[in-house]
This record gives C-alpha cells, sequence and structure tokens, in this order.
C-alpha cells in the first residue's frame, strides 16, 4: 500500500470516527456524560469525610446534605472561616466530620455561627463539570474566598455536589441540577420547596411565604465557575424569575458562556484541540442538525438578558474571564455582556472604565425601575488566570468582596 493510499484511508477512518462519536453524542444519556462528565468521580478512591487531605481543619467543614422533591440527595460542604474556628467556643474542632441531614446539621455549632449571626455572608460556590466539591482548585477557592472574612463580617462558604456527581445521587440535568441548587438555597432560606422549576403552573412556584426563614437570600451570594456560571445563573432566574422569591446579595460569573449550543461553536478540549464542530465548517446544515439535538440548553445569556430587563428584580452581576482561557475563550463572556449592553439600551446609565495592572473592567450601573433599585453589571478581563485559577487569584477574591461590599476601589482609564 503507498503513501498516500495509507494516508486516505487513515483520515478516512478518522471522519468515520469522527462522524460516529458526533452520533454517539445525539443520545441523552451519551451527552450529558459528555457534557458534565459526572462520571469522573474520585469519591470511589477519596474520602470526603477526610477533610485534612484537602486542606482543610478537622471540623472546620461541616458535611450535610439535602433531599430534593424527586428524591435526590444533595451533599454539602460548610465551610467555616479560620477566625471563628479559633475563637468558638463550642470548639467546632473537636466535631467529627459526620454527614447529617440539613434538619440536623443546622442545630450543629458550625452552621449556627452563620445562621444566628446576622451580620454573617455566605457564599455558594457552583463548581463545574468532573471531579466533586472539593478536586482540583476547589478547596483552595473556598480558602480565597474565606480569607475575606472578618469578625465585624464573617464569610462562611458553601460547596455541594450537583445530582449524580462525587457523594450526590442521580443524573444531570438542567432541570435537575437547577433544582439540586433551589433545594439547597430553600433549606437555608426556610422557603418552602418547589416540586419543578419550569412548570408555571404549578402552584409550589407561586409559595412566597417562608417558614422559619434562617437566612436572608440577601446575605448569599452566588459564585459560579465554567460550568457553574450556567448552574448559578439559572438558580438565581429561577428563584427571583419563577419563584419570585426574594433575590440573593449578588451573582459572580467565572470563564462562563453564553449557552451551550453557541459555546460548541468554539470549544477546545483544555485547549488542546480545535474547536469541536470545527471539522463541520463545510456542512452548515450539519452543524445545524447536531446543535438541534442538544437537550440541555443552558442559555445563560437569554436569562440575564431577562434579569436585566426585569423591572421587579434586583441584580449584582459580575462577569469574569481570563484572556488566555483557551478551554472557554473570552469572547464567551464577553458575549454576556454585549448582550446586557443591549439589553439596557437608551437607559440612564453610570458607566465607568477601570484598568489597573493586568485587569480591566466597565461597570454599569442604572434603576431597574420598578422595586428593583439600582442594578449594576461589570465585566472584568484579566490578562492571566486560564480557566482554573481565577477563582483561587487575588484578582477573583477582588471580584468576591466587590459582590459583598457592593464597591470596589478603581483607578480610572483616560
Amino acid at each position: 500500500m503507498g503513501l498516500l493510499s495509507r494516508a486516505y484511508w487513515t483520515l478516512a477512518a478518522a471522519g468515520a470516527a469522527y462522524v460516529l462519536a458526533l452520533l454517539a453524542l445525539t443520545h441523552p444519556s451519551t451527552q450529558r456524560a459528555a457534557t458534565y462528565a459526572h462520571l469522573v468521580n474520585p469519591t470511589y478512591w477519596q474520602n470526603l469525610s477526610d477533610v485534612e487531605n484537602f486542606g482543610f481543619l478537622r471540623g472546620q467543614v461541616q458535611p450535610f446534605t439535602v433531599k430534593t422533591p424527586d428524591d435526590q440527595t444533595i451533599y454539602c460542604w460548610h465551610v467555616l472561616p479560620l477566625h471563628l474556628y479559633k475563637t468558638s467556643e463550642t470548639s467546632p474542632r473537636t466535631q467529627q466530620p459526620v454527614v447529617e441531614d440539613y434538619s440536623v446539621a443546622s442545630r450543629r455549632p458550625n452552621l449556627r455561627l452563620l445562621l444566628e449571626d446576622q451580620n454573617a455572608v455566605l457564599v455558594i460556590f457552583f463548581h463545574g463539570n468532573a471531579g466533586h466539591l472539593a478536586s482540583a482548585h476547589r478547596g483552595p477557592t473556598y480558602q480565597n474566598f474565606l480569607s475575606l472574612s472578618t469578625p465585624e463580617r464573617p464569610i462562611h462558604v458553601i460547596g455541594f455536589d450537583y445530582r449524580g456527581f462525587g457523594l450526590s445521587t442521580g443524573s444531570p440535568t438542567e432541570e435537575g441540577v437547577t433544582l439540586d441548587a433551589i433545594t439547597l438555597l430553600s433549606h437555608l432560606t426556610g422557603h418552602d420547596m418547589p416540586f419543578s422549576v419550569t412548570d408555571s403552573t404549578n402552584a409550589a412556584l407561586q409559595s412566597l411565604k417562608t417558614t422559619n426563614n434562617t437566612i436572608s437570600p440577601d446575605r448569599i451570594v452566588l459564585v459560579g465557575q465554567s460550568m457553574g456560571t450556567f448552574v448559578s445563573t439559572a438558580t438565581y432566574h429561577a428563584w427571583t424569575a419563577q419563584l419570585q422569591r426574594p433575590a440573593p446579595r449578588a451573582l459572580v460569573l467565572f470563564a462562563g458562556f453564553t449557552s451551550l449550543t453557541k459555546l460548541l461553536d468554539t470549544y477546545s478540549i483544555k485547549g488542546l484541540t480545535p474547536p469541536l464542530l470545527s471539522p463541520l465548517i463545510a456542512w452548515p446544515y450539519a452543524q445545524t442538525w447536531f446543535l438541534s439535538r442538544i437537550h440541555d440548553k443552558w442559555d445563560t445569556q437569554s436569562r440575564l438578558v431577562e434579569l436585566v430587563r426585569a423591572p421587579d428584580i434586583p441584580l449584582d452581576l459580575t462577569i469574569m474571564h481570563a484572556r488566555d482561557d483557551w478551554e472557554i475563550m473570552w469572547g464567551n463572556g464577553r458575549g454576556n455582556w454585549e448582550a446586557i449592553l443591549d439589553a439596557v439600551g437608551e437607559k440612564d446609565i453610570y458607566t465607568e472604565k477601570v484598568k489597573t495592572g493586568e485587569l480591566s473592567w466597565s461597570k454599569l450601573r442604572w434603576d431597574g425601575g420598578g422595586e428593583a433599585g439600582t442594578k449594576v453589571v461589570k465585566w472584568e478581563l484579566m490578562e492571566r488566570g486560564g480557566h482554573n485559577r481565577l477563582t483561587t487569584s487575588e484578582q477573583g477574591k477582588l471580584a468576591v468582596w466587590g459582590a459583598i461590599e457592593g464597591w470596589k476601589d478603581s483607578q480610572a482609564v483616560d
């Protein structure tokens, strides 16, 4: 067989394998396994109860679970700031890391330090795909945010695994994962549990009264990274626009994107491959056919635009991306910012552009009308940070601090 013949058959085999892989990805279970990568589960060899193995002190982490209306068990961590760990009279360091239902865990010393302190702020972290709530950079992310805590303004962190991830049961879907987060928020704030986050005819969606409200939503900041940006955005949207509940304090999105279907136009696996659909550039109908079979759309951009336009929903939103993110290109995050600019339109807005070191950012502030009051949206672009380092960086910490405090020091750009 000649060289040209071997090259031909090699390319033909590669093309056939690519087509077969795309066809396999149109099946819901295969597609979701690739999207969420939840089957990459280190809990088979890592013990999440051994919190010291992940860089935390014994008793600093309180594991707990919440039960969703569709009977899935969601595994969570509450992480205590170090100064409270050291000074607590209840000595949490003596606690064994026993996993308990939230109804029991909320009566334990660690969670009581959060729930009973009206000055405390809670950061809920929505992680990306694959692994579990303590994998890779996630533990250092919690520690980075906890370093903002002071005795006057304690900051606590809760991380959790979506259904099918880590020790949580079930399999992920767009509605199911959103329901997991709504379940966690409902337990923390004392709201009634909805049975769905999409069926507007469900009477539970109109349940506005709280029972035994323990922490006000305006003391909760939602922070998402990568895949977690579409979960946190969907959660904020479902909580406010659909459930009509009081808005969380702020929403911070690191390395996000506009929608799953649009992401596939530019997505590269760890920055090592061409965009996944680039071989189909010459066949746009094939691209359209494949994208029409994406089951979980995760349309973050549409949800953000609706939140921006809603006259009765407060919004403090930060979008941050790194220029050297080769996995989810920074234009994806910028796309959300530009859609928001279009949605705001010709309103009487305050704008500010800032550059300080390797961080540049723009901010919009305007009167949302109705009961929303002032809305604030910030776009921040880092020169460096890659895909996973933003949340552990000082700039990422500053973004969360700005969301908590509602302001930032800045240096104006000429």
